[in-house]
């Protein structure tokens, strides 16, 4: 599915940018956990398209996992009601009348409450000191596959991310070990993406029917550590802007240009520059 979005640009570029591998990191309130947005009507038909069409590839689960998808689901529902105005009602749903949202709350497994969310959702747990993927709904991947990531530790999941390891890997590792319960942080992620389709994986049916245009794509990523089973939730929402409407920004060109000159050559073939 394609996203016209209805917000503005969340993230511009910066010139003269010379990695890639940043944290980037900003403190958020409890309150600023999760974005509702006149997109979200968007992102609820895109998530049950892609369970139409790829079940498998855009959710999956350790049986293990249970315990923190029932926790997860409990913090949401509150921080959705209290935070963002949502409703329940007896019939067994949430709604939130402003963006005309009609969401079913009696299930309680992981791919049923993403749908509360324009967020994709990652549980990450503990596991022999190591935090291992448990759990994930991502119907808007940023060209990588589920199925390969599921039951693996972050350091693994990055292997494709240039110079991950040497440089970003520890830090990342100490940061998840430091997350404090109910402070949630942020960070923003960019990609040059060849389409608007909030489904982006190269070779995938959607890919290749699109018509290969230039979009600013920003992943808005937050951690958060839930307080009783200690897991941390990774939620990744999704903004994409094509090239014609992120040009009429003064700067955006030059800065992008400035950004193709400094990065190391294997950076800008991973961020889709060259």
């Amino acid at each position: 599915m394609i996203l016209h979005s209805r917000v503005p640009p969340h993230f511009f570029p910066r010139g003269k940018q010379t990695t890639i591998l940043e944290m980037g990191l900003k403190q958020l309130l409890p309150s600023q956990w999760m974005i509702v947005d006149e997109d979200s009507p968007v992102f609820l038909r895109h998530k049950l398209e892609q369970k139409q069409k790829r079940p498998s590839q855009i959710y999956q689960a350790l049986p293990t996992s249970k315990e923190a998808q029932d926790e997860f689901k409990y913090l949401l529902e509150k921080h959705l009601i209290t935070d963002h105005r949502f409703h329940r009602i007896n019939a067994g749903k949430l709604t939130n009348p402003k963006f005309d949202l009609d969401l079913n709350y009696s299930e309680a497994d992981l791919w049923s409450t993403s749908l509360w969310v324009q967020e994709d959702i990652c549980l990450l747990e503990e596991i022999e000191n190591k935090y291992v993927l448990t759990a994930a709904s991502v119907c808007s991947p940023s060209n990588w596959d589920l199925p390969s990531k599921i039951g693996k530790p972050v350091s693994e999941i990055h292997k494709p991310v240039p110079g991950y390891r040497d440089q970003m890997s520890d830090k990342v590792d100490r940061l998840m070990r430091n997350l404090k319960t109910d402070r949630p942080v942020q960070r923003l992620n960019w990609s040059i993406q060849p389409n608007g389709d909030l489904y982006w994986k190269t070779g995938s049916s959607d890919h290749e029917k699109i018509e290969q245009k230039n979009y600013w794509r920003v992943e808005r990523q937050t951690l958060f550590r839930m307080p009783e089973t200690k897991a941390i939730v990774f939620g990744i929402r999704v903004f994409l802007h094509s090239f014609s409407v992120m040009s009429k920004f003064e700067g955006f060109n030059d800065s992008i240009a400035a950004i193709i000159e400094s990065l190391p050559a294997e950076q800008s073939a991973y961020k889709n520059l060259l």
